[in-house]
């Protein structure tokens, strides 16, 4: 019988972080990542998610700890790495076509629309409704195929069956996935598995964890603010002109 520890994380928590290596120096054969093993070959139609998918993980890359370290540690003890997608667009493929039209819908609303508060009634306006138009759309399409897609597209069933298949060719695999998939992945997780799980934990309160979110906080605006008015000076100086 294969042993599964399932880590469930907090994308932003360095106690999670700190939790997974501990649970790898113990040794693993396979280790499972949440995540995507490459790049996307998104089709012309499906440009809009690309974008909105590049621009929120860019914001918001700030917060995020890389897992290029668990990989390295992996990849020393000769364990076999898995991640739970080929690429992101998978997760608009398994999607429902309304769902992906209703998403496509907001980010076209909400992306010229950000640009006219922005002239309208201030930049800090409009770069906060820039960060909804690439947010908005692709938590939407999330959220649905983890809570309300009950067919073998949904988010959890998919991580458990990379899961599944990990532990058929090996016998101890280390899995990591976001806490908010994790009672999903256990439910969908066969009975004749031998799973260990441990929930994810919130970092202390700390003067170090205060000053690293601030910190954060603060490179997660500027990128905001830079990129919309990046954006804003294109559309009047290289797009208005044209159009007129």
């Amino acid at each position: 019988m294969s042993n599964v520890v399932l880590k469930g994380e907090f994308h932003s928590s360095q106690a999670d972080h700190l939790e997974e290596l501990d649970l790898m120096q113990e040794g693993i054969d396979a280790l499972v990542l949440e995540g995507n093993e490459g790049d996307a070959e998104y089709r012309a139609t499906e440009g809009w998610f690309q974008q909105a998918v590049a621009g929120m993980f860019y914001v918001l890359s700030p917060l995020y700890i890389s897992k290029e370290i668990l990989v390295r540690f992996a990849e020393y003890q000769n364990a076999t790495v898995y991640f739970t997608r080929e690429s992101d667009a998978e997760v608009l493929r398994n999607a429902p076509r309304l769902v992906r039209l209703f998403s496509a819908v907001l980010y076209f609303l909400l992306l010229p629309g950000s640009i006219i508060a922005g002239l309208l009634l201030g930049y800090l306006l409009g770069a906060g409704i820039l960060f909804f138009s690439f947010a908005l759309p692709v938590l939407f399409i999330r959220i649905y195929n983890s809570r309300f897609n009950i067919t073998d597209r949904n988010r959890d069933r998919i991580m458990a069956q990379k899961i599944e298949e990990a532990t058929d060719a090996h016998d101890t695999v280390l899995a990591v996935v976001g806490g908010a998939h994790a009672d999903g992945v256990l439910d969908a997780l066969p009975d004749n598995l031998d799973i260990e799980y441990h929930p994810p934990k919130k970092d202390g309160i700390t003067t170090e964890g205060i000053w690293r979110n601030v910190r954060n906080g603060f490179q997660v605006f500027s990128l905001l603010l830079t990129l919309y008015l990046a954006i804003l000076w294109s559309v009047l100086n290289l797009v208005l002109p044209v159009i007129q």
